[in-house]
């Protein structure tokens, strides 16, 4: 047999397709028949589908700047997620009694899946030139929204309210966008004022605080400082100057007689205790400089010099001041004529020290003694009394304004010591203030900005999505694709058939036409007796005949019906054929 197939030519295969013509018909007109039943079976659904263009703002971005800076393409698939929510399906379920079955049995969530699954989006792109660099880039600008229904009427209704929210949800959330926006540097601005007012406040107080020794002003303190040194060496040298000017006049009113010289009869100067006081006050200046307290010269003048100052009634302070003033007088006399080694002027100096011990024993100082008699009478002593007075008033004066100077010298040194730690501190409080500056301008900048941004929004002048193509009613069903499914059905058939009579001629053990036996007996047949046709054959093939008949009319009439559902009409096919003006009217005489 393997041999005979491998020898066969195109005779043989025609006699096989003939001797299987009804094991390939059959099987393939029952396919055929099942697909044609689950093409005009499937329930039709109907796609209604709108487009929605992404247009640009109408204010050129370079003087206003959208507060939303998203690409397109990512705004689209973002008001998705917030549009394709149980809440807004649901709501359009309720609407349009949708998915009830579903929702009764499985819950709303599972519905909503369901509803996912037959909304469609799809994103419109196209090449577009970027403004700054010039290439050509992929930018999205429109999408479709399409929803599936078995109700063309439904379909259209849903897709559109799906549309609504699609452009309600983008315009909401551009605003609500812009607004937070403004809102947020409005909050940022606030603390930063907030701040600002702070730093004031401690710079206020700081420069209260520290205000001389501000580092601004270090070329001012060291100007000043420099001053009050000139001032300070100037009241200085005007001490000196007063100083000398008081120990004159000291000198000179010691050596001046308070009272008025009262002479005798005979013309003489009769001498009172007090002349015979100073008397022996410059006596004794010479032997306290020669002799030890211990002599008797020394002695003597030192008892008469108590019984005068006793009936004088002279303080010894004014008796020791008067007499050290004049030592000191004869010092200065000593020191212009010779050197430090001179015994006189040695002798001088032991005599000023030792005056000077006796006045601190008492408690007082030289430089504090002011000679003066409160009842002089002698005009020169009074004169030189009283200029001696006004130059130590100058003198207390001088001092006074000395120190003062001293501690304005003092204080200057102190600010220009402390000015780099003082500078330390307020530069970092100035750094910080400049700074809650620069970001609260740079924030209003920006809040300015965002203010129009959110008028933009506000008055849809921004990006926003325009409905350029409603959602139609859709006249033919979306799915399923019947004529494919036929086709399909046609290939499955042949295919099915043919592969049927391939399978039974494999299987079939019995022996057709001389070919055969030849090939398995090795030699030719002697006589070939042809098929004779009986009654029973003849009624079998009558049968046949019927069957395929009725197949060929069964086929025939499911043509027409997909015409009718796929092409176009019957009514509009014969209204086209009798050229009858209203295709209805036809239409209805056909059906008559």
């Amino acid at each position: 047999m393997a041999e005979h197939y491998q020898t066969q030519n195109i005779d043989d295969y025609v006699a096989t397709l003939k001797r299987r013509r009804w094991q390939i018909i059959v099987p393939a007109l029952v396919i055929f028949l099942a697909a044609a039943a689950v093409a005009v079976g499937l329930p039709a659904v109907y796609r209604s589908t709108g487009t929605i263009l992404i247009e640009q703002q109408e204010i050129p971005s370079d003087l206003v700047q959208s507060t939303v800076t998203s690409y397109a393409g990512e705004r689209v698939q973002i008001v998705s997620q917030k549009v394709m929510t149980a809440e807004n399906l649901g709501r359009i379920m309720e609407r349009y009694d949708l998915y009830s079955d579903i929702r009764r049995d499985f819950g709303l969530a599972y519905a909503v899946r369901e509803m996912q699954k037959d909304i469609e989006l799809e994103t419109i792109s196209a090449n577009v030139a970027d403004a700054r660099g010039g290439r050509a880039q992929q930018v999205a600008i429109a999408f479709s929204l399409s929803f599936d229904h078995p109700s063309p009427e439904v379909a259209q209704a849903v897709a559109n309210e799906i549309i609504q929210l699609f452009l309600e949800e983008n315009v909401r959330d551009r605003k609500e966008t812009a607004q937070k926006t403004s809102d947020f540097l409005e909050q940022e601005a606030r603390k930063l004022s907030g701040q600002i007012d702070v730093l004031e406040k401690q710079l206020a107080e700081f420069k209260e605080a520290e205000g001389h020794r501000l580092p601004e002003l270090m070329n001012f303190n060291l100007e000043r400082m420099k001053s009050t040194e000139e001032r300070l060496r100037n009241q200085e040298e005007s001490i000196r100057t007063l100083e000398q000017q008081r120990m004159y006049l000291q000198s000179e009113l010691a050596s001046t007689e308070p009272y008025a010289a009262m002479f005798s009869s005979t013309g003489e100067r009769v001498m009172t205790p007090a002349d015979r006081l100073r008397v022996l006050e410059a006596e004794y200046v010479s032997l306290a400089a020669r002799y030890s307290p211990t002599h008797p010269d020394r002695v003597r003048v030192e008892r008469e010099l108590a019984a005068l100052r006793k009936a004088v009634g002279t303080s010894d302070t004014e008796n020791l001041g008067r007499q050290l003033v004049q030592q000191q007088a004869e010092l200065r006399s000593a020191l212009d004529r010779y050197s430090e080694e001179h015994p006189d002027v040695k002798r001088l100096q032991r005599a000023v020290a030792a005056t000077r011990a006796e006045l601190g024993k008492q408690g007082n100082g030289a430089s504090d003694w002011v000679p003066g008699v409160s009842d002089a009478n002698n005009p020169s002593y009074v004169q030189l009394q009283t200029r001696l007075a006004a130059i130590e008033a100058d003198l207390r004066s001088a001092r006074v304004t000395r120190d003062e100077l001293l501690a304005s010298l003092k204080e200057y040194e102190q600010r220009i010591t402390d000015s780099p730690q003082i500078e330390r501190e307020y530069k970092t409080l100035t750094r910080d203030y400049n700074n809650a500056v620069t970001s609260y301008q740079d924030i209003l900048e920006k809040l300015s900005a965002a203010r129009l941004a959110e008028a933009l929004e506000t008055e849809s002048r921004g990006e926003r999505f325009s409905l350029i193509e409603p959602p139609p009613l859709p006249r033919k069903p979306y799915k399923p694709n019947r004529l494919g499914l036929l086709f399909l059905g046609f290939v499955l058939s042949v295919g099915g058939g043919m592969g049927h009579a391939v399978v039974r001629e494999a299987m079939d053990k019995r022996i057709y036409g001389p070919k055969i036996v030849q090939s398995i007996i090795g030699s030719s047949p002697l006589a070939v007796i042809p098929f004779i046709e009986t009654e029973a054959d003849q009624r079998l093939r009558s049968r046949r005949v019927m069957m395929l008949s009725g197949a060929v009319a069964g086929a025939i009439a499911l043509g027409v019906l997909l015409v009718h559902l796929f092409v176009m009409p019957l009514g509009d096919i014969a209204a086209t054929l009798t050229g009858a003006s209203d295709p209805s009217e036809t239409s209805t005489a056909v059906e008559q």
